[in-house]
């Protein structure tokens, strides 16, 4: 690990410190003795950690914890959520989403904004759209630009009209906030990773379904990128080549034109009448999946033709990555999986085709699925607070 300098602590020390800011964000509260007993160190050793922490004003104390036995109470610890906050930004071809959250994760604040159809970007004019919404969304919260540690990008795998590099550094110069910018499904994954999950298994598939599809792939708590940094782009695997779509891409026949949200709006919009209502927003292609699985159930022919394919498709992929890649457990993200009746029909699907119950396998994110910017903050806290023990927050407020 590189760090910062000035620093004399080794690199256990704050591999030690990350791992207690994570146990505190995963557990909400914990003691310094329930610390100690799932980090497998003395009390002592996390005594000496929680000192410095609370020392810096990164962790306090709570309360008592009565234990109902002779002897002290415990005294419960907690994140600062106050030390400070990050920006974060999903940027998609039809809408942008900022948010503000404190260092735990939390939620303080968001901003849609929806661009107008067949929009041509002007690099320019979206820095500026972008700094003028961010510095709005901080006044909203009373938030001063000073206590903000940096700005999250997310964005879609593939975005010809839009130069990532170019609208980091744009950012970067008008905010003056160092910018850190990743694909948004393994932002996401991240997030997963680090403020939802008690993980079972450092090895898993995190799969988001929406107007898009896409895969990440973590194995050893480290995602996988590959050579192009394109490894687990499920999406853009060839599913039907013989299909008359065109992704993109480029392909024809990728998994993601053939199942997409953005083809059943279309295919719905075609059918119109009482079926009309499913659709929630047309242009971010927001779909009433609870609706549509009352009229699944009641076995509508319609829905059952829109939807029916694409659930074999999407059960086929998952089934594939499961045999290929092994994982401890397959993580799915997106409206259509808060819907237990069509959630059961992919797991089914997906026992068929390798021939074993894997329903302990898929665990549904706790994530909204309408806030794509919450993976764009994981990539700021991850680098200016956990990978360097809370080191770099501390130096960043002493310096502001």
């Amino acid at each position: 690990m590189k760090l910062d300098k000035g620093l004399n602590s080794s690199d256990m020390k704050i591999r030690n410190r990350s791992r207690v800011l994570k146990l505190l964000i995963k557990k909400n509260e914990l003691s310094r003795k329930g610390i100690a007993d799932y980090m497998g160190l003395t009390k002592a050793a996390i005594s000496r950690i929680v000192a410095e922490l609370i020392d810096e004003k990164i962790i306090k104390e709570k309360g008592i914890q009565e234990t109902g036995a002779l002897g002290r109470n415990k005294i419960l610890l907690e994140l600062n959520k106050k030390l400070g906050y990050v920006l974060g930004l999903s940027l998609c071809e039809d809408h942008l989403m900022l948010i503000i959250t404190d260092v735990s994760g939390g939620i303080v604040g968001t901003c849609l904004h929806e661009f107008e159809y067949h929009t041509d970007f002007d690099e320019m004019e979206m820095i500026n759209l972008i700094a003028n919404k961010s510095l709005q969304l901080l006044w909203e919260h009373g938030i001063d630009k000073c206590s903000v540690f940096g700005f999250g990008i997310s964005y879609i795998g593939e975005m010809d009209n839009i130069n990532i590099n170019m609208i980091s550094s744009g950012i970067q110069n008008r905010l003056g906030l160092s910018v850190i910018a990743e694909n948004n499904v393994r932002a996401l994954a991240m997030y997963e990773m680090d403020f939802v999950r008690d993980l079972t298994s450092n090895n898993f598939l995190f799969i988001k379904y929406g107007p898009g599809l896409g895969m990440t792939i973590v194995q050893n708590e480290k995602v996988i990128e590959g050579i192009n940094s394109r490894a687990g782009e499920i999406g853009h695997t060839i599913m039907d080549s013989a299909a008359d779509t065109t992704c993109r891409c480029g392909r024809r026949g990728c998994l993601e034109s053939l199942i997409s949200e953005k083809g059943v709006v279309k295919d719905i919009e075609k059918k119109g009448g009482l079926y009309s209502p499913l659709i929630l927003n047309n242009k971010l292609a927001l779909i009433d999946y609870r609706q549509a699985s009352i009229m699944i159930e009641n076995k509508d022919q319609f829905i059952l033709s829109i939807f029916e394919k694409r659930f074999d498709y999407l059960a086929k992929t998952i089934a594939n990555a499961i045999i290929l890649l092994d994982p401890g457990f397959v993580c799915v993200y997106g409206a259509i999986f808060r819907q237990k009746i069509i959630l059961d029909i992919i797991i089914k699907k997906i026992n068929t085709y390798i021939a074993e119950n894997i329903e302990s396998k898929i665990i549904v994110s706790d994530l909204d699925p309408g806030n794509l910017a919450l993976g764009s903050a994981t990539l700021v806290i991850r680098n200016v607070f956990f990978n360097s023990g809370g080191y770099r927050t501390v130096q960043m407020a002493q310096v502001q």
